[in-house]
């Protein structure tokens, strides 16, 4: 991914992607050292309005020295996964303003002034808000009530609230979607969970769909997201 086009100023959707990041979430730093480029991955801590983001300090055991590399008014390109909705690499560039050591590794840097957005998808999602169920196979046991946040004819990706998830899903696992429909009436498909990814507070499945595309864009048709 390139990095980075300067343009200056964030829509009301860059803010809203920038938002979404939440404590812990993994991020992945590109700084540069007196000997060259390097990538590290640390944690997102918050941010402070429009003012800063506070990161974890990278960890230097793993890393090796970074202090020639993250210190006041350096420039850090940050990168980090959005899982919601289309599933996007989010980047942007910011400067340090302070490194910590007390109470704790954090850095403070500038908030962002630009944001580039890579998507993830080879093939081109809509955006969707329909209810479903996710039932095992082997004994229909409900796993899960969810909400299908994109769809497209191959696969969908699956929001749940981390409580609310009654059994471990797997990855390879099929399982039974009943997906409810604008008039009540459930539809069911087949599908293998591809990947799983986790913000904190919801859980994201990615869904392959064994049905054959025609049996799909009926669906869509009826959920008038075609």
């Amino acid at each position: 991914m390139a990095i980075l086009k300067e343009r200056v100023g964030l829509t009301r959707d860059d803010l809203r992607k920038l938002r979404a990041m939440r404590p812990g979430m993994s991020m992945d730093l590109q700084v540069v050292s007196p000997t060259g480029m390097k990538r590290v991955r640390t944690e997102f801590i918050g941010m402070d309005g429009i003012r800063c983001l506070i990161l974890k300090f990278p960890d230097e055991g793993r890393w090796g020295n970074l202090r020639d590399a993250i210190y006041a008014d350096n420039n850090l390109v940050i990168r980090y996964i959005l899982e919601e909705e289309a599933g996007e690499v989010i980047a942007f560039k910011v400067k340090v303003n302070l490194v910590l050591s007390k109470p704790g590794n954090y850095i403070f840097t500038s908030f962002p002034l630009s944001i580039q957005c890579h998507s993830l998808r080879s093939e081109q999602r809509a955006h969707a808000h329909v209810p479903v169920g996710i039932n095992r196979l082997t004994n229909e046991t409900l796993v899960s009530d969810g909400m299908i946040v994109d769809l497209s004819l191959s696969g969908c990706r699956i929001a749940f609230e981390r409580e609310q998830i009654r059994e471990k899903i797997e990855l390879k696992e099929q399982i039974n979607l009943a997906i409810r429909n604008p008039d009540g009436q459930i539809s069911n498909l087949i599908g293998t969970v591809m990947n799983q990814k986790s913000d904190g507070v919801k859980l994201f499945l990615g869904i392959k769909f064994d049905a054959t595309e025609n049996v799909v864009s009926d669906l869509l048709h009826q959920l008038m997201i075609s």
